[in-house]
């Protein structure tokens, strides 16, 4: 059994030196996070139409209360939403962020398909390992498929978080204009008196 690891660990690093060279031409992986903050006298009626509009355009709402929404939106779509949302209510504040995930996208497909190599390697020594050596290959098998798939799930979880940027949006209510008290009264000879004066000091 020895021999078939180090024939299989030969395998995965020429395997591994080939992969390296792959992704140059590769575009970047950006996830993007915009927040912003509104202010509307009814934020309930906002958050209706703010998720109407997002699923028209292709996304959804993830959370949703009386104070703020979460939302996932194509990346294509995010200019257009904008403008729609200072339609449903005065943008106070807005902050974007974002995150190249390159790199890590990179790892991983050099990861799956440095496993994947390996896994022909461990199908071809099935067809002509010994009996009592089967078992522990194919114990090998399974486990380097369960690895792959966890790759891969990876790999689709970051490719989704870059077409879809995360939108977050709290709003507060508009403050309540303060009455003007005149200090005039409508009794012409109260304003040519003291009494006016008194009347304000209450």
């Amino acid at each position: 059994m020895k021999q078939i690891h180090n024939f299989i660990l030969i395998i995965l690093l020429i395997g591994g030196i080939g992969v390296q060279t792959v992704f140059a031409a590769d575009s970047s992986v950006v996830e993007q996070q915009i927040s912003f903050s509104v202010r509307t006298a009814n934020a309930d009626s906002v958050f209706q139409k703010i998720i109407q509009t997002v699923e028209s355009k292709g996304g959804y709402f993830t959370s949703y209360n009386n104070f703020s929404i979460s939302l996932r939106l194509p990346v294509s779509e995010l200019q257009e939403f904008q403008k729609s949302l200072e339609g449903f209510a005065e943008v106070a504040d807005k902050n974007f962020s974002s995150q190249d995930r390159k790199a890590d996208l990179e790892r991983l497909d050099l990861q799956i398909q440095s496993r994947k190599k390996l896994m022909d390697a461990y199908h071809d020594l099935v067809k002509n390992a010994p009996l009592k050596e089967l078992q522990s290959v194919e114990r090998e098998m399974v486990n380097l498929n369960s690895q792959i798939e966890n790759l891969q799930g990876q790999k689709q979880a970051i490719e989704k978080r870059a077409a879809l940027a995360s939108v977050s949006i709290s709003a507060s209510a508009f403050a309540s204009p303060v009455a003007k008290v005149s200090s005039r009264s409508p009794f012409l000879w109260i304003n040519s008196t003291d009494l006016n004066s008194m009347r304000r000091d209450f």
